[in-house]
């Protein structure tokens, strides 16, 4: 693509007729998300929900379902969807620490379980969170398993309305569920991960650096710290 020598605003003749082509290709109301998601909606309160493993889904899934919200897609994963055919809906979802979230997915799904089905050797090995931050740095972390996926991979960022934290859960969820129109209902936490300590204490310097590295963009792009 450029622009004409010497008039900076304005684009050569092949660029501008595929700007013309780019602008009807985006007005085809059937044209596919570039990526896959796991995604809730709800047609007749008109949400779309990026469901980011780790941050809250069943609390949300459970809060919708106590306000008798008629889910038409309510857990399927890894979708593509037709992005023109949503543009009127509000699409949100929740986002966490990094940090955090790995430590909560190495409790929750690696000591307490084993949902990423490691052998007994390994499963063995990855008791110590040191392991298990050696194994996550060896993955791609743009297309792995859920609860270990970067977290920007797992929303489309250029058609959401509202980004919730976990930080601040109950605040941005009654912002949400207000928005929406639900009946009004506690919120009440589902598959809460009671951990024994604060997740900073199942670091050193050494593996905070480590995950920084891991999860960058995610650190970038969603302003976390440890």
């Amino acid at each position: 693509m450029r622009t004409i020598t010497g008039q900076r605003t304005r684009l050569d003749r092949k660029s501008a007729s595929l700007q013309a082509l780019y602008r009807s290709l985006n007005k085809i109301p059937f044209l596919p998300s570039t990526r896959c998601y796991n995604i809730t909606i709800s047609h007749e309160h008109k949400f779309l929900w990026y469901r980011v493993a780790k941050v809250g889904t069943r609390t949300i899934l459970h809060h919708l379902k106590e306000s008798e919200v008629v889910l038409d897609v309510e857990h399927a994963g890894w979708l593509y969807y037709p992005v023109n055919s949503y543009k009127g809906y509000f699409k949100f979802a929740f986002v966490r620490n990094p940090w955090d979230r790995l430590a909560s997915t190495w409790i929750n799904k690696v000591v307490r379980k084993n949902t990423l089905k490691f052998s007994e050797a390994d499963h063995q090995k990855m008791q110590r969170f040191e392991n298990f931050v050696g194994f996550v740095s060896d993955l791609n972390i743009e297309d792995c398993d859920r609860h270990i996926r970067s977290q920007s991979a797992l929303i489309d960022l250029n058609t959401l309305d509202y980004l919730g934290r976990m930080e601040t859960f109950d605040r941005d969820a009654r912002y949400i569920f207000d928005k929406l129109k639900l009946k009004k209902a506690d919120i009440v936490p589902r598959n809460v991960t009671s951990e024994r300590k604060a997740y900073r204490d199942y670091y050193d310097d050494r593996l905070v650096e480590e995950v920084a590295q891991i999860y960058r963009k995610d650190i970038q792009i969603l302003g976390y710290t440890f």
